[in-house]
């Protein structure tokens, strides 16, 4: 298993010869060895000694892991138990069933509560994008207002940093990574909030971040309002063709005349990514029967990049950690076809 020549020059780059990583041995096998390592335990290995500080914090040990990645290495989750400003986020290992904190959020003076905003992952980084949160600035202060900040935590600085904001505050929105443009994809939301559940706006718009160029571009809006819904990129070829944005709500009514609920859509809708404009909205028929929730939680979706498995799928529920396993099926005889989703409770 070689460390390509690439790589191992840039090793060889960063760190002296004379001071190896594991004496005995040569910079590039101790390198491979290193990588590794569970991510939750670099925090720990780190202060051993100067060359593997050198390591753990370098672009080499990322490529390496992605590398390596359908060997051996696991997916991290990232949690957010409460306001990222005030309390950390943590990584979540679960192959190795290991947790790490990292460092909360840039401090936000005027905001608190800060909730339903959206994690996903880009190369070496988390972004964390928009939410609901009070602002001491705004009247009433009982009421959410939706949030447009972009905030992005570097993997091999330990550090955060504040982005360009979006177009359209939001919170409870559909997002997605394209990776192979190095864009993100948000769409719909508003000002959901824990403690209103059915208070707050709806929006549908649509926007398109270009992480080299740190700006935010609109797109064609969702054909509706649509907020708490959730969003991911389906691959085919190697690049992601389309963006999938499936539940949410839009309306909401009373019960008795008097409870406000959400009116929950049982639809989903397809984007497909044309290049570096963004195609037209079509509507799928409804994913749910008759009895079936199409209410969501948390959700990540984590991919092969080569295309070998089917997609896993996680889903925060309360405390829970569910695990979902699906093949999202292309081809167009089947496209408008009933989407399954068994779950099994990791606890």
């Amino acid at each position: 298993m070689p460390i390509p020549p690439s790589l191992a020059s840039t090793l060889l780059h960063q760190i002296d010869q004379d001071q190896a990583l594991i004496p005995g041995l040569p910079n590039d096998v101790a390198a491979l060895i290193l990588s590794f390592l569970p991510y939750s335990h670099h925090c720990r290995l780190k202060p051993t000694c100067k060359p593997w500080y050198i390591f753990l914090s370098s672009k080499t040990l990322h490529s390496l892991r992605r590398h390596h990645r359908r060997r051996s290495l696991s997916h991290l989750l990232c949690i957010f138990p409460e306001d990222p400003h005030i309390s950390s986020p943590f990584l979540f290992d679960p192959q190795h069933l290991a947790w790490r904190p990292l460092p909360p959020l840039p401090c936000n003076p005027h905001g608190y509560g800060l909730c339903n905003f959206t994690s996903v992952s880009l190369g070496p980084h988390i972004y964390v994008l928009g939410g609901s949160l009070f602002d001491t600035r705004s009247f009433p202060l009982d009421r959410p207002s939706p949030s447009s900040s972009a905030f992005r935590y570097n993997f091999l600085t330990s550090s955060w940093d504040r982005l360009a904001p979006m177009l359209s505050p939001r919170g409870s929105f559909a997002c997605a990574a394209i990776p192979s443009a190095d864009q993100i994809i948000v769409a719909g939301g508003g000002s959901r909030h824990t403690l209103f559940r059915a208070a707050g706006s709806r929006i549908c718009s649509v926007e398109r971040y270009d992480v080299e160029r740190d700006e935010w571009e609109a797109l064609d809006g969702l054909p509706r309002f649509r907020a708490g819904c959730v969003g991911f990129a389906v691959r085919e070829g190697g690049e992601e063709r389309e963006f999938w944005v499936m539940g949410g709500y839009g309306d909401s009514r009373t019960v008795s005349g008097v409870f406000p609920v959400d009116e929950y859509y049982k639809d989903a809708l397809v984007m497909e990514l044309n290049g570096n404009d963004g195609g037209k909205w079509r509507e799928l028929g409804d994913m749910w029967g008759a009895g079936e929730t199409p209410r969501f939680g948390k959700i990540v979706m984590v991919e092969d990049e080569d295309g070998g498995s089917p997609p896993a799928i996680f889903m925060l529920d309360d405390n829970d950690i569910l695990s979902m396993f699906a093949k999202l099926l292309l081809s167009e005889d089947i496209r408008d076809s009933i989407i399954r989703l068994p779950s099994v409770s990791m606890g």
